[in-house]
């Protein structure tokens, strides 16, 4: 699966590390993970729509806003 380190805009500007693929992605500081989504439909997003990148931009506005984890 495909990598990318991020690092937040606002807050602290911690750096996360993000693991995604088609319908999934997780989110990891530290080597902590803080997010898993590993099903596209827990997103609101069909399966078929799902792709890599917009998963990707998924994970990083739940960085972003710190959707359902902490900083």
């Amino acid at each position: 699966m495909p990598t990318l380190e991020y690092t937040r805009k606002a807050g602290k500007g911690l750096t996360y590390e993000i693991i995604y693929d088609k319908g999934e992605y997780f989110i990891k500081r530290n080597g902590a993970m803080k997010k898993a989504v590993s099903d596209a439909m827990a997103t609101g997003v069909a399966p078929h729509e799902a792709t890599p990148d917009l998963m990707l931009k998924l994970a990083i506005g739940d960085i972003e806003s710190l959707n359902g984890m902490d900083e």
